[in-house]
């Protein structure tokens, strides 16, 4: 029986449906990544690669990377990936838009440009906005794309700890040799000795830093960039087989059976598998075939990048994920698997998904990424995030690309994602750590889940013991969603584990609207109206709280914060427990 509440509402309990005959899939025990012991390997290997790293940086081997040979065959190898000829346009006049900032350098070249964020200046630096020129064509392009080209390799040809960071270097590469004909055709001789001499250092300093690189997106990124690099010098026998065996070696550990990735962070894998499906056409075009391990890798990351998509077709905000560009992400999957279903689950890493005919929601139901992945990671265990239709609907506040740090902290609180806080408090405590960035302290985290499904129904139980330590309290949410996804109703408990806090705390269970939704309380101030972009009208009401719509913030893609509202239901713990239940519906169609 359901119970009731004031005004007669009936508490949407999930469990009180009759569901028949379920299908129980429990999240596999996975051993607490966190540990004492774990974080002693974790920094010794950290203050290793660091040291490598160093070495190959170092004044004396870039002394030793030499010049380029005085003759070599060039292979070009194609973008994959279009460009855009209003983006030419607007770098002719010296429009410098990327990561979400615009900066203006009309009569110099934008090397020296201040004020930039980090995010602008990498993609500044990537050089894959050579791919815009090539989309232009003609001789004013070229002749602008070898200016820029120029004014860089004059500053930073030879070398730069900066900006040849592997990854960063890795990426160069793959822009210089997609475009050679844009940057050779009509070029000076100095310049083509130049660009030459520069691409043969780059790939002589990626072989020396590969011991310095964690076996993370980073590296399958640079190690890529190694390999199209020797293709396109036509180092066709010892040199490419060996950029090859440690790519696939590096995704041999990095990919997990699911395909999902050990930083949990949607974005790599978007990262990693448009770096594979490069990988792949170049040695297609070049008449070479992707080993076995290269291929199941391939395989297995295009499901899981589709997992993370929301209605809207971008990725979801979890562990530091941005939404992405849309043109991009249906360009990598077309290029990497252009059919494919999602998955439901993603055990390896923690992910749920549930997908209905007007509804899809991904839960995060894992632990903290394990050590030397976790630089991203968010306190938001239990977060979900939702769209309707083709519009999100509960999202997270972001993880803030482009803006300081403080603004990252914000979106790494458990406050900016749809959970549960307790006590005004993240839900583990985050030690910053100089080897390993920001972690979870110890004890470690440790998640359960468990998924039921029969006659389209989807029902979803989880729990976290991060407030365990602390308050002795654990949070276990249920999920419950009906076959046609018009209707989400949950319940957030607060139980105690041993102990008791012995003081009142106040809790606070947050939902994060998109910030295109417009949120109106009802009358008697019972329930919320909602309104996506689309039309769509929804009704969100709860028990066990009292219910209001306070601002809120949204820092998930590149650009100034923007506004935005969130639905929080508070109150105070008592007794050590306490059950909320809420209910999410969908009204009429748009009228």
């Amino acid at each position: 029986m359901m119970a009731t509440g004031a005004a007669g509402m009936e508490a949407p309990d999930p469990r009180a449906e009759t569901i028949g005959a379920t299908t129980h899939a429990t999240l596999p025990g996975l051993p607490p990544a966190w540990t004492k012991r774990n974080i002693l390997k974790a920094k010794a290997a950290a203050a290793w690669r660091r040291l490598c790293l160093s070495a190959a940086g170092s004044r004396l081997s870039v002394a030793t990377l030499g010049r380029a040979p005085s003759v070599v065959a060039l292979n070009v190898q194609p973008d994959p990936f279009p460009g855009s000829i209003d983006e030419a346009n607007a770098l002719f006049q010296g429009r410098y838009r990327f990561a979400g900032q615009l900066l203006l350098s009309p009569h110099q070249t934008p090397w020296s440009l201040t004020g930039a964020s980090r995010e602008w200046q990498e993609a500044l630096h990537d050089f894959h906005w050579l791919r815009h020129f090539s989309a232009a064509g003609g001789d004013a392009a070229g002749r602008q794309a070898r200016v820029l080209l120029d004014g860089w390799l004059k500053r930073y040809g030879r070398f730069d700890a900066g900006w040849w960071r592997p990854d960063m270097a890795g990426r160069r590469v793959m822009a210089w040799v997609s475009h050679l004909p844009l940057l050779l055709d009509g070029a000076d001789l100095p310049l083509r000795e130049a660009l030459l001499e520069s691409l043969v250092r780059h790939l002589r300093y990626l072989a020396r830093a590969d011991k310095g690189m964690a076996p993370g997106p980073a590296k399958v990124v640079a190690l890529c960039g190694l390999a199209l690099g020797h293709l396109a010098l036509g180092q066709w026998g010892r040199p490419l087989a060996r950029s090859l065996r440690r790519l696939d070696d590096t995704l041999g550990r990095l990919i997990l059976p699911d395909g999902g990735l050990p930083s949990r962070d949607p974005s790599d894998h978007l990262r990693v598998l448009e770096a594979l499906v490069r990988m792949r056409e170049a040695l297609a075009a070049a008449g070479q075939m992707p080993s076995a391990g290269f291929t199941r890798a391939l395989d297995r990351l295009a499901p899981a990048l589709r997992f993370f998509r929301l209605g809207d077709g971008r990725l979801a905000n979890f562990n530091g994920g941005r939404p992405g560009d849309l043109a991009r992400i249906e360009q990598v999957l077309a290029l990497a698997a252009p059919r494919g279903k999602a998955p439901s689950r993603l055990p390896h890493i923690g992910y749920e998904r549930v997908e209905g005919r007007r509804l899809i929601l991904v839960m995060d139901v894992g632990p903290p990424p394990p050590p030397g992945h976790a630089a991203g990671c968010h306190a938001a265990p239990l977060a979900f995030e939702m769209s309707a239709g083709r519009d999100r609907l509960i999202v997270s506040c972001g993880a803030g690309p482009g803006l300081d740090e403080s603004w990252r902290k914000v979106g790494r609180s458990t406050a900016a994602h749809s959970t549960l806080t307790l006590d005004d408090q993240n839900a583990w405590v985050s030690v910053t750590d100089f080897d390993l960035g920001p972690r979870p302290g110890l004890p470690a985290l440790v998640t359960t889940a468990a998924r039921n499904e029969a006659d389209g129904q989807v029902w979803i139980e989880a729990s976290h013991s991060g407030y365990g330590p602390r308050l002795g309290l654990v949070h276990r949410r249920a999920l419950w969603v009906d076959p046609d996804g018009g209707e989400l109703r949950g319940e957030d408990r607060i139980e105690p584990r041993g102990r008791t806090p012995g003081r009142s705390l106040p809790f606070a269970l947050r939902f994060h609207l998109a910030p295109d939704v417009r949120a109106s309380l009802t009358g008697d101030g019972t329930g919320i109206l909602l309104r996506t972009p689309g039309g769509e009208g929804w009704q969100f009401r709860a028990l066990g709280g009292h219910l209001a719509l306070e601002d809120s913030v949204s820092i998930a893609s590149p650009g100034p914060p923007r506004r935005a509202e969130q639905m929080v239901v508070t109150g105070s713990l008592d007794a050590g427990r306490v059950v909320l239940r809420w209910a999410l519906k969908r009204l009429d169609a748009k009228a």
